[in-house]
């Protein structure tokens, strides 16, 4: 009974040696004919499929625009009132030549009692470039520059100051005579001027609904050449701003693209 056992012992031992070697084989062979793909091939893929570029023909349409701000400047009581008509055409979404057509005008009195008055028309013309060329979303960051220039008329006046006494009019003290002492009164109507300036601008314009966009941009404005009358400059230059060699200004304006049929 007990070498029946102990054959049985033997037996299943010798079984089990035998098949884990096949086993072994077995499991080897089946995982080693596996096809398998690199975890990496998927990431190559996207890694190598590149978005197509955005190509524009060279025409893209005329937009046209109107500067609000210069408007609301004047209502709020800054330096000077007005507005312009801007047009630029768009060639390969890139490039961006602009005219800019505006008039302006200032009533100031200064604070030793000079009046000064000014209006007239201003002439702008440059070029844009839009950084954002080759972007889908529509959004357009511009670098340009401009070539400005206004001639005008202006009006200086010192106006005679009521006596509160004999209610006759003085003149104004602000204005001494340093020849004859005392003061000197001061008019002069329909000087003539002349001034040219150049422009560097930086603006953003961002689509709103449809062929409607808005958007600012950044003046920095640099004069170049003017003339004024011998008895004084202008306190202000439309289009400009206030008499000076050089000056920063701000445009936010609201654009329109105009429908046009692609080719």
């Amino acid at each position: 009974m007990g070498r029946k056992i102990s054959d049985y012992i033997i037996s299943v031992v010798l079984a089990l040696l035998i098949s884990v070697p096949f086993y072994g084989q077995q499991s080897y062979d089946y995982s080693s004919t596996r096809p398998q793909r690199p975890a990496t091939d998927k990431g190559k893929q996207k890694k190598e499929k590149k978005e197509p570029e955005v190509t524009y023909p060279l025409f893209n349409g005329i937009s046209v625009g109107l500067d609000l701000w210069s408007l609301g400047n004047g209502l709020l009581g800054g330096n000077g009132t007005g507005s312009a008509v801007i047009v630029d055409v768009n060639l390969k979404h890139r490039y961006f030549p602009v005219i800019e057509l505006g008039y302006a005008a200032s009533d100031k009195w200064s604070d030793n009692g000079i009046h000064c008055q000014t209006q007239a028309p201003y002439f702008r013309l440059g070029m844009d470039y839009n950084v954002f060329y080759g972007k889908k979303h529509g959004h357009m960051l511009f670098v340009g520059v401009r070539y400005a220039v206004s001639s005008f008329n202006y009006d200086v006046n010192s106006p005679s100051i009521g006596d509160p006494i004999y209610g006759e009019g003085l003149d104004n003290p602000h204005l001494p005579d340093d020849i004859w002492g005392g003061s000197v009164p001061y008019h002069h109507n329909d000087m003539k001027s002349t001034q040219h300036w150049g422009e560097l601008n930086l603006g953003l314009r961002t689509r709103v609904w449809g062929n409607l966009y808005m958007g600012w941009s950044v003046r920095y404005r640099i004069r170049l050449k003017d003339t004024h009358s011998p008895y004084g400059s202008p306190w202000y230059v439309p289009g400009f701003g206030r008499y000076d060699s050089s000056n920063l200004g701000v445009i936010y304006a609201i654009t329109y693209k105009l429908p046009y049929k692609k080719k």
